[in-house]
């Protein structure tokens, strides 16, 4: 009877132990696991390694350990929220809240994450993610015989108001004697947070091509902007980091940009910084926010998120028989398409810069220069514009 009951008590805890591991596995995968919001709604990501999240369909995403909040609590009490949180910047508000950016101990990043989604102050939160190495631009070289080019801008002769144009894209050049005149107002990269936004590498040029659609300088030689008295806010955003993200937008908001150039795709919008982008162009300055559409030929809609929020004016790409590009993005998420194709600057002098994120240049430039002139509604002065057509008058052909 003895040994019976010994065994049925060792059988028992066997039992117990089983149960208490099988727990703690599950209770360990699941710490592995983060939800959170994105512009599409709610998706769950999953440890890859050490350096890679993924989701449901096999999409793997950087991660740098760090986690992004949105909050009414301050710098202290945020940091007061969990033993093992290193520093905590703010990179954002929106209204009175804040977007911050929280570093944990690399170790213990899921434990804080887990601990701050509990916390009923934390209004939103997500993990710091990049979904691509680098920023997508939308730039091609096309050939200018194939393409449209502007005319008959309905444009003043002398600018009454100076407008701010934030350009978001990567290096500048403006030792280009086509800038010679032109006002830099700030220069930022939000990767490393430093005041310059000039290029590191030969094809780190994109920007310059953006900046001399809108602002090369008006005098028959070269190229001639759009809008060149506009003053320019250089943003040089290179990575898909979300907090790098949130951090050039917030700066062209800071800057009171009137008009926001962003020529590239973004595959992933987190919900923190759809609503830092909806927030800027709710500012009193009333700044347009104008986006290209891509050059994938698909819909807009999927593989520009950028393109999903109602507050961004997207630009898709013509053809020379005024129908679209056989390259552009587009869909229901477009709303104007031009041209995609000019002349601008470049590194080596002059080049032909083609594709949505011409097209987005272009309207961006008129629609600074036209804020310049004193029309209040831009846009709907836009297709005034000879060849720059609204989304519903174009089809693809």
């Amino acid at each position: 009877m003895l040994k019976y009951l010994n065994w049925h008590i060792v059988f028992s805890c066997l039992i117990i132990a089983v149960c208490l591991f099988a727990k703690d596995v599950s209770a360990q995968a699941n710490l592995d696991k983060l939800q959170f919001k994105s512009s599409k709604g709610s998706v769950v990501f999953a440890k890859y390694d050490s350096d890679f999240l993924i989701d449901d369909r096999g999409i793997k995403y950087a991660f740098n350990k760090k986690i992004i909040i949105l909050s009414l609590l301050s710098v202290d009490e945020i940091s007061q929220l969990h033993d093992e949180i290193k520093q905590v910047q703010v990179i954002a508000n929106i209204g009175n809240r804040l977007v911050y950016w929280v570093t944990p101990r690399t170790e213990y990043f899921f434990d804080v994450y887990l601990a701050l989604s509990k916390h009923q102050d934390v209004l939103e939160i997500e993990p710091d993610i990049a979904p691509v190495t680098k920023l997508i631009t939308s730039g091609t070289r096309v050939p200018t015989s194939n393409t449209l080019t502007p005319q008959n801008a309905p444009l003043c002769d002398k600018p009454k108001n100076t407008v701010r144009v934030a350009i978001i894209d990567d290096g500048f050049d403006f030792t280009h004697p086509e800038f010679d005149d032109l006002t830099v107002l700030f220069e930022y990269d939000p990767d490393k947070q430093t005041l310059a936004a000039s290029a590191k590498n030969p094809i780190d040029y994109h920007g310059t091509r953006v900046v001399g659609v809108i602002a090369a300088k008006q005098d028959n030689v070269g190229v001639d902007g759009i809008a060149p008295t506009s003053e320019i806010i250089a943003i040089r955003q290179v990575s898909t980091w979300s907090s790098s993200l949130i951090l050039a937008f917030q700066v062209a908001k800071l800057m009171k940009a009137d008009v926001i150039n962003c020529s590239w795709v973004l595959p992933f919008l987190s919900s923190i910084t759809s609503l830092v982008i909806e927030d800027v162009a709710s500012a009193s300055n009333a700044p347009i926010i104008v986006v290209s559409a891509g050059n994938s030929g698909k819909e807009a809609c999927e593989i520009n998120q950028l393109s999903a929020l109602g507050s961004v004016v997207v630009v898709g790409s013509i053809n020379k028989n005024g129908g679209i590009a056989p390259f552009s993005n587009y869909g229901q998420c477009v709303d104007y398409y031009a041209p995609s194709s000019i002349a601008s600057t470049s590194r080596n002098g002059y080049a032909n810069f083609g594709g949505t994120s011409s097209s987005a240049a272009i309207v961006s430039g008129i629609v600074a220069q036209l804020k310049a002139c004193g029309v209040e509604h831009p846009l709907t002065k836009l297709t005034m514009v000879e060849n720059i057509y609204a989304a519903h008058k174009i089809k693809k052909k």
